[in-house]
């Protein structure tokens, strides 16, 4: 029997989950949000990566990279235009 549910993404739980939400819920800065990859503070919308939802931190930047170059290498890209065939079949 398949234990994961249809249409559910698994997800990997951090080993730090923990220590990483006792640095976010101690950090007295400003924030809008935490990092999960670097255990930082997201500041400012302006501390993204344009684009994307990911925080410009040194692991943010070196997923996008992974993440554009998944999609070079994919053959069925969003937007990819396909050759229509114009024939039309004799019946």
């Amino acid at each position: 029997m398949n234990d994961e549910k249809e249409g559910w993404v698994p997800i990997e739980v951090l080993n730090n989950l923990e220590e990483m939400f006792a640095a976010m819920t101690s950090y007295a800065g400003e924030k809008v949000g935490w990092c999960l990859l670097c255990n930082g503070p997201i500041q400012a919308e302006a501390d993204m990566i344009p684009g994307t939802s990911t925080h410009d931190c040194e692991l943010g930047r070196a997923l996008e990279a992974t993440i554009k170059s998944h999609k070079a290498k994919s053959r069925c890209r969003p937007g990819r235009r396909v050759r229509a065939n114009h024939r039309k079949k004799r019946i």
